[in-house]
């Protein structure tokens, strides 16, 4: 849990830098940067991040240099790099979800053999599910963006998670 919670952890805590294709390619290697270097306070969350991150470059020099930390992430962690793989994809939903709940519109897409639509009013399903608990509800806490980072006003949206079918069901 605590490496999909971080796993965006080369960021700064109020960081500004606009998401997209805005910011400068060199900026965004850096913080990427920042965020896969293992900082071996736990080994799984320092391979989390470094999947994440890795899928998230792609290609190039930095993709390298963190493609080879892998396995001795993986071996640090007690993991192999199939188990490491398909824990991968789970934080890849995981990723989407909270990408796609800060907008608060409805949209639908696949990721990695999964459904993930979110309805802009806090449902969100997931196809096939992929977790143990039948559906997960809580807070989201965010600030809002109009001021930010100068001003931070909170906002807090409840959510509600659950398998294709039941969101809207329970609503």
């Amino acid at each position: 849990m605590r490496g999909v919670a971080d796993h965006d952890r080369g960021y700064g805590e109020r960081d500004d830098d606009p998401v997209g294709g805005v910011m400068g390619e060199e900026r965004w290697l850096s913080i990427q940067r920042r965020g896969f270097s293992p900082r071996g306070e736990d080994p799984v969350v320092d391979l989390v991040v470094a999947m994440h991150v890795r899928r998230l470059i792609g290609e190039g020099e930095a993709f390298e240099e963190v493609d080879a930390l892998i396995p001795s992430l993986c071996e640090a962690a007690s993991v192999s790099c199939d188990v490491a793989e398909a824990a991968d994809a789970i934080t890849n939903v995981c990723d989407v979800i909270s990408f796609e709940f800060c907008f608060e519109e409805a949209n639908e897409r696949e990721v990695r053999g999964y459904r993930v639509a979110v309805d802009g009013e806090g449902g969100i399903e997931v196809d096939p599910w992929p977790f143990s608990l039948p559906r997960v509800v809580g807070l989201v806490t965010g600030f809002e963006q109009v001021g930010y980072p100068e001003r931070l006003v909170p906002v807090v949206a409840p959510f509600e998670a659950g398998p294709k079918g039941t969101i809207a069901a329970s609503r």
